[in-house]
């Protein structure tokens, strides 16, 4: 598991204060589901972000970056929803943009449920 990986490389000690940083603004919600190439973050609105460690900083993909307005600047790719995070040091700075990027998702999750639920009752 990718999870051991992680917890065995250089930066595991960064990765464990993303992690519970990660987990603390998620809440009691929070599920936390390990796979073979990343640990994926929860809850019952929907996916958030996936941790993973690099050879010499901690990774975040946040699976609705594309959609986020990254006030902060950290965000990386051009996938269609997915955009990157690296992380070499937990500053302040980074800090504030974890707390602001979930904030952002969670907005973003609310929002398009919401819709799907208009969606599927027009639907039906």
């Amino acid at each position: 598991m990718r999870f051991d990986v992680d917890m065995n490389s250089d930066v595991a000690e960064l990765f464990l204060d993303v992690r519970k940083l990660i987990m603390d603004e998620l809440g009691e919600d929070v599920k936390e589901k390990y796979s073979e190439n990343i640990t994926t973050y929860m809850t019952k609105e929907g996916g958030y972000c996936y941790l993973r460690t690099k050879d010499d900083y901690v990774h975040i993909g946040w699976f609705r970056g594309a959609f986020i307005d990254d006030k902060f600047g950290y965000l990386s790719g051009k996938g269609k929803t997915i955009r990157a995070h690296k992380i070499k040091e937990l500053t302040q700075k980074h800090i504030d943009a974890i707390k602001y990027y979930i904030k952002e998702t969670l907005y973003f999750l609310l929002e398009h449920n919401e819709l799907m639920q208009m969606k599927k009752g027009v639907k039906e």
